[in-house]
């Protein structure tokens, strides 16, 4: 079956008037923005940003997906279709408040604006656990900052993407658009991230966000099927367990991802953590998580987020009730698998 390489591979010399900016090329960018270089504001050409990338040592704690994105820009470096590509205001922070990244991409009159999904970090971790109970977080909150700056009067064609955490930050970040910016957003596309809670995705602006949302799931997902959230675009993979949640290994064919079927596991995960909750009290939620973090976030935030800290946690679910402890639990466990990737 073919990937993303192979579609850079027999794309990347066609123009965009041959065959027009599409859901691949805007993947390239969700996988692009893990690379953890330094933020840099301003704009960098296409062979700046090249350079950058193959000169780059990625640290071996680094993300997943980093690693792999030089060999990605490899294909594409003297390519023509993204030649006129153009990268602008990267940011790529980490402290001990927050894990975000986020960067703007743009080609042509087509502005694709991508956020970082979950690297390796403790307070990265310790964000998505918060998605369960908090809304706006802290690093939801710099997602909308973010876009409303890298959107401007001149803009015609807008993406807002993300894979993992970042889909989430490219949805909840559309969510709080005022109406003059939100009808330049062509498209929200959400690769394998989290969904919300009940509250938010029964919310007008929910609402409105979903008109122009696109989610998309490998047919095991883990992540992506976690909460409330729309229908799935589901797409075929040969990876299994952790793996499928990693897009380079989707399945595609031309310009398109080849569609599959949601798993057993992913439909009764996604079952768990929204339809079957009723009355979750995301007070108690709340009190669990912060007080278990609270021997956590003490440690360096570089530090990777691992088996120990999820034992750390696991051990204080003791004050939670039947219901919420199953709900918290389903999360865990999907949580888990990528953490130690």
């Amino acid at each position: 079956m073919y990937t993303i390489y192979d579609y850079l591979e027999h794309y990347k010399d066609k123009s965009l008037k041959e065959v027009s900016w599409n859901v691949m090329d805007n993947l390239l960018c969700a996988i692009i923005v893990y690379i953890p270089i330094e933020s840099f504001m301003g704009s960098k050409s296409f062979n700046e940003m090249c350079d950058l990338i193959i000169n780059y040592k990625v640290p071996s704690s680094s993300e997943f997906l980093a690693p792999k994105i030089k060999k990605l820009i490899e294909i594409i470096k003297d390519s023509t279709r993204y030649s006129k590509l153009k990268f602008r205001n990267f940011e790529n922070r980490i402290d001990n408040e927050t894990q975000f990244g986020a960067m703007t991409c743009i080609i042509g009159d087509t502005k694709i604006i991508v956020f970082k999904g979950t690297d390796r970090s403790i307070i990265g971790w310790i964000e998505n656990f918060r998605l369960m109970y908090e809304y706006p977080t802290y690093t939801q909150e710099l997602a909308m900052k973010y876009l409303n700056n890298n959107i401007n009067i001149f803009d015609k064609n807008v993406y807002v993407v993300g894979h993992s955490k970042g889909g989430n930050m490219a949805m909840s970040s559309v969510m709080e658009l005022s109406d003059h910016r939100f009808k330049k957003i062509k498209e929200v596309i959400n690769f394998d991230g989290p969904g919300f809670t009940k509250r938010e995705f029964m919310s007008p602006k929910f609402k409105r966000m979903s008109t122009k949302l696109t989610n998309i799931v490998p047919e095991g997902s883990y992540i992506g099927v976690l909460m409330f959230n729309t229908e799935y675009k589901v797409v075929k993979t040969e990876a299994h367990a952790i793996n499928v949640h990693y897009p380079i290994f989707w399945n595609t064919y031309g310009s398109s991802f080849i569609d599959g079927k949601l798993s057993k596991f992913s439909e009764e995960l996604h079952i768990r953590t929204s339809k079957n909750i009723q009355d979750i009290n995301e007070k108690l939620i709340k009190q669990y998580f912060e007080t278990a973090f609270k021997g956590i976030e003490k440690k360096d935030s570089n530090i990777s987020f691992g088996l120990n800290e999820f034992i750390s946690i696991f051990r204080s679910m003791k004050s939670l009730d039947n219901e919420t402890y199953k709900y918290v639990t389903s999360i865990l466990k999907s949580m888990i698998k990528i953490s130690n990737k």
